[in-house]
């Protein structure tokens, strides 16, 4: 809730501030993720099921994971229209055409 808070304050413009809390909205669940076994160490044992809050943990990091997503996504910093691939387009041909002189109509 604090990151989403954090990233409503930063804007939709693109600046220092506004990229650093995207990036640490991204690194943060990411992180949590890969350390979902470290986290749930501490609550091992044989009469208690940790299935469902272990999915709940990774649910509530995906989702925090796709608002970083979508921030960049506001941001207009992920390649999601054609105009961003064209620097991998080759080139246009350049074709000429000759009449001979002759006015076309």
């Amino acid at each position: 809730m604090m990151m989403g808070f954090m990233m409503w304050m930063a804007g939709s413009t693109v600046h220092l501030f506004s990229i650093g809390i995207t990036f640490s909205a991204l690194w943060q669940p990411i992180s949590a993720l890969q350390g979902v076994g470290k986290v749930f160490e501490p609550y091992k044992d044989s009469k208690v099921d940790l299935l469902a809050p272990k999915l709940l943990f990774i649910a509530l990091n995906l989702g925090g994971l796709a608002l970083g997503v979508w921030k960049l996504n506001t941001l207009g910093l992920l390649p999601t229209h054609a105009s961003d691939w064209v620097s991998s387009l080759p080139p246009p041909q350049e074709v000429e055409f000759s009449a001979s002189g002759l006015p076309l109509h």
